[in-house]
């Protein structure tokens, strides 16, 4: 008979905690390297472990939790905000994008195990096809960081496999920079402090600060 292992939380591991990890190690860059090239070279090392981090864990969520399990990906930044004199604005949607399955970070979380299995066979077997009708995604490209919100099994299996190609509507981030932080928990206006919504993930918001703070030595360097 096999035995169950119980897996136990760190209790270390709390994600409001490692958001201000993250940060206090920002900060030491911030302020320990001399050279802006150098501190914009090891925060974009930084995104890149975090994204990745972030694209197994989702990719993997499925197999290590109950079958009707709870957790959801659902708009991984704000798509709205507001400006210094209380507009209500939105990001712009910009040309679409093709995305590469194999070499761009691509955010997805499978849910049905069925619909996942039978992915998983399809792929294994037969190319990847695009259908614009069932794969939807939105691309950040200064995150270099692409979110499927439909097509999720078919993408997660092309992901894994390193096969296929999907299109993307393009969103600039950058322009929510001024007007939206987070304290790894939650989305909040910068001007009046108001909530905005709930974070999805921790390391959202990591990337999220990680790229206003890089955006912001980069213009300096520039």
């Amino acid at each position: 008979m096999l035995k169950r292992f119980k897996r136990t939380a760190n209790p270390t591991n709390h994600p409001a905690l490692e958001f201000t990890h993250a940060m206090d190690f920002m900060k030491l860059v911030l302020e320990t390297e001399k050279s802006d090239k150098d501190k914009v070279i090891i925060l974009d090392f930084m995104l890149k472990a975090i994204r990745e981090d972030l694209k197994t864990d989702l990719l993997t969520h499925i197999f290590y939790s109950e079958e009707h399990f709870a957790r959801r990906l659902d708009y991984p930044f704000p798509l709205f905000y507001s400006d210094e004199q209380g507009n209500e604005l939105s990001l712009k949607e910009e040309e679409s994008i093709e995305i590469d399955l194999a070499n761009d970070c691509v955010l997805t979380l499978p849910w049905n195990r069925s619909r996942l299995r039978n992915q998983i066979k399809n792929l294994f077997n037969n190319d990847f096809v695009y259908d614009s009708n069932n794969h939807w995604a939105y691309y950040f490209p200064y995150l270099r960081l692409c979110y499927v919100y439909n097509g999720k099994h078919s993408v997660a299996s092309g992901v894994v496999y390193k096969k296929g190609r999907i299109e993307a509507k393009q969103y600039d981030i950058t322009e929510l920079f001024p007007y939206i932080h987070t304290d790894g928990q939650s989305w909040y206006n910068s001007h009046t402090r108001e909530k905005k919504g709930d974070l999805a993930d921790f390391r959202l918001g990591i990337i999220y600060e990680i790229a206003k703070t890089k955006h912001q030595l980069e213009k300096s360097i520039n």
